[in-house]
């Protein structure tokens, strides 16, 4: 009997033990990736210490970063790394516990100003689970063989339709964890469906589940918010601006009297980078599946805030919100009715022969706004279609942008579902 009681005694024990293993639900993710330092997050089922040990072999993890806390989300910043160089990861907990795997690896940004070529992925309204989701997704895998992505902006509407925290497994981290999470790391801005459609608390998913640079970590003025930052990725300076949020209960994004957008302007300001990408949900062109004619979002936007981004050097200006794709000419001074367009608010050296390939001298060049919001969602057509100021428009394509920055050469591709790319273009500076 003796024996008996000590077997079942030992059996309840390990059961025990068994059930305080921790179990990761959710990741790991990569967050806020800059030169010299990256942030590693991951959720488990129960609170636990956290651990990342990392290094240059898959099979020699000599350095670590722990944290004794016990958490169910997992948030470690690991520092002094070297820019540009691949580092392999395992995660846990302080007992030796460690998830390890030849694709648990992450790539450090080049020195910032680096005239080294660059790749990005650019994906709007993605998140809900479509056929067209895992297209767009798929094809991007078999376009980056033999050049894989090293940085992936994320443009709103993550995860429909409401932004909850089952969403965003469902339609995200359950579609990517294998193929780009644990190896990509991106930087995102928050859409309409990512705040549940209401525009006061900031109380939501989104911003518990990502970490963004709100006091200039990863370059670029201080923002003090996770809601709007900006950052340096080579000699890219990238500036993402929430476009649906109530700031302070007072100021949207078009309210240009807002610390949102006083902060953007000393930002802009300060900014050396060759070249400058914004990015921001709401466009202020489309004629899809929203109307920039008709939304007061939008229209507040382009009437309003695109006069202050119209002072500074800024070469893109990406947007989703619109289920479509829209590439307008380079453009100044177009802040009326998409019908007032003109060929004399076009501003650009573009020779006519050669009319996606844009030379940018000592003399202005106008900004490119693209609505990129197919890439889940797909579709939708408004009264005007397509856009007057249009370079190429379609509305029937689901797919995602590929853009490459190599010293003084810029070039954008739109990928589609199908692996075809239906638009392309150049910039190139002289300088």
């Amino acid at each position: 009997m003796r024996f008996i009681a000590f077997c079942l005694a030992g059996l309840l024990l390990a059961a025990r033990l068994d059930a305080q293993v921790p179990t990761v639900v959710r990741g790991p993710y990569l967050q806020q990736v800059t030169s010299t330092g990256i942030t590693i997050r991951w959720r488990t089922d129960q609170p636990t210490a956290s651990r990342v040990a990392y290094g240059t072999s898959p099979n020699r993890l000599k350095s670590e970063q722990t944290q004794a806390q016990a958490v169910t989300e997992h948030e470690l910043t690991l520092t002094n790394l070297k820019p540009g160089t691949r580092y392999y990861y395992g995660f846990g907990d302080s007992q030796g516990n460690l998830q390890t795997s030849p694709e648990q690896f992450f790539v450090t940004a080049p020195k910032p100003g680096s005239r080294e070529a660059v790749r990005f992925w650019v994906l709007g309204d993605f998140g809900n689970s479509s056929q067209t989701q895992l297209s767009v997704r798929d094809a991007v895998l078999k376009a980056s063989v033999s050049r894989r992505p090293d940085l992936w902006i994320w443009l709103g509407d993550n995860a429909y339709s409401k932004g909850t925290d089952e969403e965003f497994r469902k339609h995200v981290f359950s579609v990517y964890q294998d193929t780009h999470l644990k190896n990509l790391p991106f930087y995102a801005t928050p859409g309409n469906h990512d705040y549940g459609g209401q525009r006061l608390s900031f109380d939501i998913p989104y911003f518990s589940l990502f970490t963004m640079p709100r006091n200039g970590e990863a370059g670029g003025v201080p923002s003090g918010s996770e809601s709007y930052y900006s950052f340096d990725y080579g000699n890219v300076h990238f500036v993402s601006l929430d476009s649906y949020g109530k700031l302070d209960g007072t100021h949207f994004l078009w309210d240009t009297t807002g610390r949102q957008v006083e902060w953007l302007k000393k930002d802009l300001a300060a900014n050396r980078q060759p070249w400058t990408v914004v990015f921001f949900h709401h466009p202020p062109y489309t004629k899809g599946s929203h109307d920039s004619d008709r939304e007061k979002d939008l229209v507040g936007i382009r009437q309003n805030l695109l006069p202050i981004l119209e002072r500074y050097p800024i070469d893109l200006v990406l947007s989703g919100h619109s289920h479509v794709y829209e590439r307008t000419q380079p453009l100044i001074w177009h802040h009326d009715l998409a019908s007032t367009f003109t060929t004399a608010q076009v501003v650009s050296a573009a020779d006519p022969e050669k009319p996606n390939e844009f030379p940018v001298g000592k003399g202005r060049q106008g900004l490119i706004y693209i609505v990129a919001g197919s890439g889940g969602q797909r579709g939708g057509q408004a009264s005007g279609w397509p856009l007057p100021a249009a370079a190429y428009s379609n509305n029937t394509e689901g797919g995602s942008l590929l853009i490459d920055v190599a010293g003084s050469r810029m070039e954008v591709q739109w990928l589609c579902e199908d692996g075809q790319v239906r638009d392309r273009f150049t910039i190139s500076k002289d300088r």
